[in-house]
């Protein structure tokens, strides 16, 4: 699905959706005051859609008027949301909107920081917080808006893939590391809450990890420690899914790819590359860098509260020769920004002091 907005002057709103069927004909459902308004179908031709063969008639183009929606110019906050893949294509800007930058965080997490995607949904125009469950092709259409300056998307995607057009687009980069062991901790600790409640783990999960959760369900559950003998038994596709989550997103660019030997490597490479790199242990440094690299002031995080049982369990997984094969390649990207990151403390606290 392909989309953008050409206008939006209060009393019209105009644009298109490609969809993925180059014959449906797109539908465009029009949000007023948080309530679904009106459903409409695209009614205008967009002959280059149809010329370079993305569309089979190229009716993309819809026409929203105050004939349809008769009070539209009076409405602050109208969102357009694509029918049938429920993906927000464009919202009014909102008077909370101060930031007139490009931002991308990267997630690694396997459920989205809100902590940090919160404080930045209406300090934004646009936002869009889980790129994972986007198709690619939206993906790349979200990055490549042309109507607002003002974006702000993460996800737990492969970077190397957009990492291009990210920067083609005048995106800033950035991303929070987290210890392995206990991103690991708590991504098991999802894992056996989603074999107990799989429809509501799969609201939240992606369909990419149903091989885990499947896998998982065959296991018991009595113990922690069956969470080790599980992951000791993991075959080569299952395995692929947990293995060094962070030097994976660096590093590949599709689930397909293997790790190669010059992971850790690479991925500081590409870290060094991004604008702003912060540590899980620190968010609030993070949080005073990414508002002073975006030159803007951020909104204030909110209080972060941290689990007790990932805690606990994190100390038992950093001992399992299982996880410390899974993760070694993060485990050594982990060591190595850590360091670095101390290694640049020390020298701001022995830098001499300028006189006043």
């Amino acid at each position: 699905m392909l989309f953008s907005i050409d206008e939006d002057v209060g009393t019209r709103i105009v644009g298109w959706v490609m969809p993925d069927h180059p014959s449906a004909t797109p539908r465009v459902a029009v949000f007023m005051g948080g309530e679904k308004r009106v459903v409409l179908p695209a009614t205008v031709l967009r002959p280059l859609l149809r010329e370079h063969g993305l569309h089979d008639t190229g009716i993309c183009g819809f026409y929203i008027d105050e004939h349809q929606i008769p009070d539209l110019s009076q409405y602050p906050d109208v969102e357009l949301y694509d029918e049938a893949t429920n993906i927000r294509i464009y919202r009014r800007r909102p008077e909370t909107a101060k930031a007139d930058t490009k931002l991308f965080r990267l997630e690694t997490r396997l459920f989205p920081q809100a902590g940090l995607n919160d404080p930045l949904q209406n300090f934004f125009h646009m936002t869009f917080t889980r790129l994972d469950r986007v198709p690619e092709e939206a993906v790349r259409s979200i990055i490549g808006i042309a109507f607002s300056s003002s974006i702000f998307c993460s996800g737990r995607i492969f970077f190397r893939a957009y990492e291009p057009h990210l920067r083609h687009q005048n995106f800033r980069c950035s991303v929070l590391v987290r210890d392995p062991f206990e991103e690991l901790a708590e991504e098991l600790l999802v894992l056996r809450w989603a074999v107990k409640t799989p429809n509501l783990a799969f609201s939240v999960l992606n369909e990419t990890h149903k091989p885990l959760v499947n896998s998982l369900g065959k296991t018991s559950l009595d113990e922690m420690e069956d969470l080790e003998t599980w992951l000791g038994s993991l075959n080569s596709s299952e395995r692929r899914l947990l293995v060094s989550p962070v030097a994976r997103l660096l590093t590949c660019r599709s689930s397909d790819e293997q790790l190669e030997e010059t992971a850790v490597e690479a991925a500081l490479q590409t870290l060094s590359e991004m604008d702003v790199v912060g540590l899980s242990s620190d968010v609030e440094t993070y949080w005073e860098t990414l508002g002073a690299v975006l030159d803007v002031n951020l909104p204030p995080l909110p209080e972060y509260s941290w689990s007790r049982q990932v805690l606990k369990l994190t100390e038992l997984v950093r001992e399992w020769p299982s996880a410390q094969d899974l993760l070694a390649a993060d485990s050594q990207i982990f060591t190595d920004i850590s360091e670095a990151f101390r290694r640049a403390d020390e020298a701001t606290e022995e830098a001499p002091v300028e006189p006043a």
